[in-house]
């Protein structure tokens, strides 16, 4: 790879002011428009710089990706981290794949190959508690110390795992939910619709209901969820009370103080009618304290002998402990 002199010029003054605009780079190093981008195209071309659009702006940056990463389609280890891992960068750039997996390894500077093997293998470990694509905790809801509501509840996936960090459901959470993102919400619909699809056949659902959310935002990831899986049954309204100072679940440290927060906080109209077995759907779940309490509301007011399911997206790993990133 070779690049000319003033092609250097330019990634010398990127990599002193990244991130930089181009009519900045114009200005500071007085050449053309025209030429400025010329040059760029070119070394975004060989990998060299990487471009960000913000509000409209397009900002140009030093690639910091590892380079020459190879996927070996015969190897299992290699096609399992294509397909699950994503590695979100400090400054936010979503990499997926080895090449994430392979820029984690760099930030902890840790042996990538040896990664590579344990993450595979633990996967596959993980990939045993599931079936169907989904994992169930009813015995470990509430650390087993509750009466619980709830006939069963799943989720898809862990939140974290071992000292990876975020699974990839876990990821896409939390990167859809802080940076509004609706793409990544849809991503998440199409990787758990054939899985809640397959819960309402087994369970003859016949209603469902959306955890509503505590946090006020633009766009709401329940929202979209219960717009993008488009599903053909009754709902259930659900409203969130608060008080001026609001109090995510997800903040609370002890159990009865989540318990508590649903009990109070979660208003389930009296006077709906819960004629059949219930689907009730969330983001992630720490303790099971919201859905359980919100069961245990339902049931109240229906004498129909009804079974409720409940369903997350994501659950915490060591026995439901406390997720409070989202």
């Amino acid at each position: 790879m070779q690049i000319s002199s003033e092609a250097q010029n330019v990634l010398e003054a990127i990599k002193k002011f990244q991130p930089v605009r181009p009519n900045l780079l114009v200005e500071n190093l007085g050449i053309s428009e025209k030429t400025i981008y010329k040059h760029l195209a070119r070394l975004l071309s060989e990998n060299l710089v990487t471009k960000i659009d913000s509000n409209g702006k397009s900002f140009y940056l030093i690639n910091q990706k590892s380079r020459d990463i190879n996927i070996d389609p015969l190897n299992l280890a290699d096609l399992l981290i294509e397909q699950n891992y994503i590695y979100v960068s400090p400054s936010g750039e979503m990499i997926r794949g080895l090449m994430g997996l392979h820029e984690w390894c760099i930030k902890n500077n840790t042996s990538f190959e040896k990664q590579k093997s344990l993450y595979a293998t633990r996967l596959k470990d993980l990939g045993k508690l599931k079936r169907d694509g989904l994992i169930s905790a009813k015995k470990r809801i509430l650390s087993g110390t509750e009466k619980v509501f709830l006939n069963d509840v799943f989720f898809s996936d862990f939140y974290t795992f071992d000292h990876f960090g975020k699974t990839k459901l876990g990821q896409l959470i939390y990167v859809a939910k802080t940076s509004q993102n609706i793409d990544l919400i849809r991503e998440i619909s199409a990787n758990i619709k054939p899985s809640i699809l397959k819960l309402i056949e087994e369970y003859n659902i016949q209603q469902v209901c959306f955890i509503p959310p505590t946090i006020d935002r633009k766009i709401q990831i329940m929202d979209e969820l219960k717009k993008s899986l488009n599903l053909d049954l009754t709902e259930i309204k659900i409203e969130k009370v608060t008080s001026k100072t609001k109090v995510a679940q997800k903040t609370l440290r002890k159990l009865e103080d989540r318990i508590a927060n649903a009990r109070t906080t979660m208003a389930v109209d009296p006077n709906q009618k819960i004629t059949g077995n219930v689907l009730m759907i969330d983001d992630a779940t720490g303790s099971g304290a919201t859905l359980n309490e919100t069961a245990k509301k339902i049931l109240n007011i229906t004498n129909a002998k009804i079974k409720i399911i409940g369903y997350t997206v994501v659950g915490s790993f060591k026995g439901f402990d406390v997720i409070s990133e989202i």
